[in-house]
């Protein structure tokens, strides 16, 4: 207890820890702390989100202007998604159709 006798103990004796990151700005961190190397799978996995999750919350950064986002048209194979090499690390949608995304941060504006 303190030397205060007020019943409180020392500053010393209190453990204070921050709070974990949510996974909104892991994914952030995550991909900023990649430098480029990174599919959204990757992402997901050490986060502990869906992939999806992950778009959705690219999408996010990208409004706040933390993350750019280029699509970058890859050349789809005549066969589609089944002959694709990338299928499982492509930002397919069925909108858009298959393509590359370059993921980069941007510079934290103050």
């Amino acid at each position: 207890m303190g030397a205060g006798g007020g019943g409180l103990p020392d500053r010393k004796d209190l453990l204070v820890s921050a709070p974990a990151p949510s996974p909104l700005r892991r994914v952030l961190a995550e991909i900023t702390a990649s430098r480029g190397d990174f599919s959204l799978d990757q992402v997901a996995r050490s986060v502990g989100v869906s992939t999806d999750e992950v778009r959705a919350m690219v999408d996010y950064w990208a409004r706040k202007g933390r993350l750019s986002v280029e699509r970058i048209d890859s050349g789809c194979p005549p066969a589609g998604c089944g002959g694709c090499a990338i299928r499982s690390s492509c930002s397919t949608t069925a909108a858009k159709g298959p393509g590359l995304l370059a993921i980069t941060p941007r510079p934290v504006r103050d």
